[in-house]
């Protein structure tokens, strides 16, 4: 590392943002196979509950592009503001993204599936979570 506090503390703040990134999108990637594995093929909750979470990694894998992206340009010598500043309005935009996604997401499958109510709200709460992540990485 260079002996740059403002380059130390950028690299620091990206590496976070890539592994809180990274291990959403996996969380919520385990979480889809879990569903899958739980409901069964003929359930009425699978389609809408892998999807909503599908989103959500969806969303984490962009936000990990993002944060990769702007640790290797800080990496190679770019300077630190303008890279974190990027980067921090690109997860405000996934977070967003993110939050209308799952709200049309969660209330299409509601009217689809009816019967299904309680998967398709407890995941998009799971998320969901990922929006909080968005807004805790964004600070």
């Amino acid at each position: 590392m260079s002996s740059d506090p403002t380059t130390d503390r950028a690299v620091r703040a990206l590496r976070i943002a890539l592994g809180v990134s990274a291990g959403a999108c996996l969380a919520l990637g385990v979480m889809g196979f879990a569903v899958a594995l739980l409901t069964g093929t003929d359930s009425p909750a699978l389609w809408p509950g892998v999807s909503l979470l599908a989103v959500g990694q969806l969303v984490m894998l962009v936000a990990v592009g993002a944060a990769g992206s702007g640790l290797h340009a800080v990496l190679r010598g770019a300077e630190p503001r303008p890279v974190t500043t990027r980067v921090r309005a690109t997860l405000g935009t996934l977070r967003t993204v993110l939050a209308v996604a799952l709200v049309l997401g969660v209330t299409a499958w509601i009217l689809v599936r009816p019967s299904a109510v309680v998967a398709v709200v407890a995941c998009g709460l799971v998320g969901a979570q990922g929006v909080v992540a968005l807004h805790l990485l964004r600070r």
